[in-house]
């Protein structure tokens, strides 16, 4: 069963951190088409641009990380590439706050990371003898290939693979997958720059995609909220209602939380600005004119990344013994939701053109 992709639509940047890194108020006024022109065009830039180039990147490093474990199979190889595959899912993981755009429309996202994996399709795959190349791959479905199956076979069920129990299939269909992945990275950074950047950075000025600035606002809050909806309704609550660790997203790796952390950073990521850079973002507009809502959102989005930060075991495990932790969690996440869809977004609405 495909879980919650997309319903709706811990190594953290320091860049994404903190109230502390807030820009100070601006005096302009929120009602100002060009200062909203130049937070669409950070954030076309320096958050969606920067995130698919360093994502794919980091794909590329997972690849050849995955290639050198297939010719050289130890267990030093085997842990950088596991390293490798928790550094892309850093970056993925944030830009799922920012959901739209090619990756949405060329139907990426669940062709990446559609969890739990189908075992009987995986080891269908894996126990056969057709030829892992790329039309087999793309030919499979979204439960058998993307991250989770990589993350399968580079972990084990049990999350103590060693390299010595790789078969020679199972290297091959790593490789295969991973290059997978890496095209797709490709092609969701390449579709980004080769167009997509421009009709949000052209919003309400030719862009045909969003007539109007609001509009590409308006798309940018429902992400926002979206990622909430999806980590607490979602990715949390449907393993914890049915208190069945094989419905969490990242088991083998044990990365789940740190999945999750990611998606929320994300949001912060985009409402200031900044990713690998700092710019102009929508607290700019926000604070010209609500530096309450501002505050809130911020102290909100603090409270739910420290909800999530204090479940100390695995999710797997803390959905049968931290449930207070887990639910906590949830219900700060679903606040921090609350304040984007019911405050942030009609404040958009009432405030940019």
């Amino acid at each position: 069963m495909k879980t919650s992709k997309k319903a709706i639509v811990l190594a953290l940047p320091l860049t994404l951190l903190a109230l502390s890194c807030s820009k100070s108020k601006t005096d302009t006024n929120p009602n100002d088409s060009t200062l909203q022109a130049e937070v669409l065009a950070n954030i076309s830039a320096n958050v969606c641009t920067a995130s698919y180039e360093d994502m794919y990147a980091k794909t590329q490093g997972l690849l050849t990380a995955v290639q050198t474990l297939n010719t050289t199979t130890n267990d030093a190889n085997l842990a950088a590439a596991r390293t490798q595959w928790k550094a892309v899912r850093v970056t993925w993981e944030q830009s799922e706050a920012w959901l739209f755009g090619p990756v949405e429309a060329d139907n990426i996202d669940p062709r990446i990371d559609t969890w739990p994996i189908d075992f009987n399709l995986f080891n269908a795959a894996l126990n056969g003898t057709d030829e892992l190349n790329d039309a087999y791959i793309n030919g499979l479905d979204d439960s058998a290939k993307g991250f989770h199956p990589i993350e399968f076979l580079l972990w084990g069920q049990n999350g103590n693979k060693t390299a010595a129990q790789f078969t020679a299939r199972e290297k091959t269909f790593l490789v295969a997958l991973t290059q997978n992945l890496n095209t797709l990275a490709k092609d969701v950074r390449d579709t980004w720059t080769g167009g997509y950047n421009k009709q949000l950075t052209n919003a309400g000025n030719g862009s045909t995609e969003f007539s109007t600035q609001t509009l590409a606002f308006v798309q940018i809050a429902d992400g926002m909220a979206g990622i909430c909806d999806e980590v607490a309704n979602g990715k949390m609550k449907e393993p914890f209602d049915a208190q069945d660790p094989g419905k969490e997203e990242s088991p083998f790796a044990k990365n789940s939380t740190i999945d999750f952390t990611n998606n929320i950073q994300g949001i912060l990521a985009i409402y200031q600005g900044r990713f690998a850079t700092d710019g102009k973002g929508i607290e700019d507009i926000v604070r010209a004119n609500n530096l309450s809502l501002d505050t809130e959102i911020k102290s909100k989005h603090a409270a739910a990344i420290a909800a999530l930060q204090a479940i100390a075991k695995p999710f797997g495990e803390a959905i049968i013994s931290e449930q207070s932790k887990v639910q906590n969690a949830m219900t700060k996440v679903n606040d921090l939701a609350e304040t984007i869809d019911g405050k942030l977004k009609p404040y958009l609405q009432q405030y940019t053109k």
